[in-house]
């Protein structure tokens, strides 16, 4: 497989880690949360579709997976937090746990599984598409966590209610997606 396909797909599968960091990176995070954040997510864009070429050929017909319906899942339940935190008005910190940062890398590595499920690749090829896919999910991480920083700084305590926003958006399209 040529590697600017290879490379669209990472891109395409980091825009969710990457709109979804942005959200996070509104709450605060540290520099160390960032860093460990963004390297889990890469090492999650490297073993699911791993694991999702596996699965893929042992049950190519029988397995049937959305998704969508758990991403969207997903990030309804962060935007509500996300929400409840501004309502309450109280200043503090975000502390993301280890947990969290794992399903927090696990809710958007979720299509790498499926895109593994359908690459369906062997030998050097498979090791090579991954590593693009860790580095490629890694940096849009770091960048949405680092922009949400921003917004942060720019928007003050409404971001949030922004961030919370733009969670619920990315749900609802993940629950459009899985009906159209």
């Amino acid at each position: 497989m040529n590697i600017i396909v290879i490379l669209l797909i990472a891109i395409s599968l980091s825009m969710d880690a990457f709109s979804l960091a942005l959200s996070i990176g509104t709450l605060g995070l540290t520099k160390k949360e960032i860093i460990t954040l963004s390297s889990i997510v890469g090492a999650f864009h490297f073993f699911m579709p791993l694991i999702g070429t596996m699965v893929g050929r042992i049950f190519v017909s029988n397995v049937h997976v959305d998704a969508n319906i758990l991403a969207g899942i997903i990030f309804m339940y962060i935007a509500i937090q996300m929400f409840k935190d501004f309502k309450s008005g109280e200043e503090e910190i975000f502390k993301l746990s280890l947990p969290g940062m794992l399903v927090f890398a696990l809710g958007v590595s979720l299509d790498s599984f499926g895109v593994g499920f359908a690459l369906q690749l062997s030998g050097p090829a498979i090791v090579k598409s991954f590593l693009v896919f860790t580095i490629v999910s890694s940096i849009f991480t770091f960048l949405g966590l680092n922009l949400g920083k921003v917004l942060t700084s720019l928007v003050g305590e409404y971001s949030i209610l922004v961030g919370s926003l733009m969670m619920a958006t990315l749900s609802v399209l993940n629950f459009c997606h899985f009906l159209f």
